[in-house]
């Protein structure tokens, strides 16, 4: 696949940023929320989608459907296996990556393409 060039634009890095200062994972529309210009939805969806192919972002699915987007922190040559858990609130709906790994098989007769762990319950803060 030939990559595009792409040039370092504001809205990139104000979703960068953006990214940078999240406590937890944000979806497109958070980020959109957090933008201090007027940026339309799918100016965001293609920041981001050139940002994973980069390796720069990940994202994880949630129990919604919805797509979650963090900063990736030495995801590597393997940007789309990642061994990390990521952990969704049931009553705040925050996604959060959490540094717990877990060890990926080999699975013969199989090609890993993409993982993607998330675990569903109640975090500390809502515990409460």
């Amino acid at each position: 696949m030939e990559t595009k060039k792409t040039r370092n634009t504001e809205k990139q890095n104000l979703v960068k940023e953006i990214l940078s200062k999240a406590e937890h994972t944000l979806s497109a529309e958070d980020i959109m929320d957090a933008m201090p210009i007027k940026v339309n939805k799918t100016t965001i969806y293609r920041i981001l989608d050139r940002f994973a192919e980069k390796g720069d972002v990940h994202f994880i699915t949630g129990k919604n459907g919805k797509a979650y987007y963090a900063l990736c922190d030495g995801c590597g040559v393997s940007h789309k296996i990642h061994n990390h858990i990521h952990f969704e609130c049931q009553a705040c709906n925050e996604v959060t990556c959490l540094p717990n790994t877990l060890h990926i098989p080999n699975l013969e007769g199989f090609t890993i393409q993409e993982t993607q762990f998330l675990v569903i319950g109640i975090c500390n803060k809502c515990k409460k």
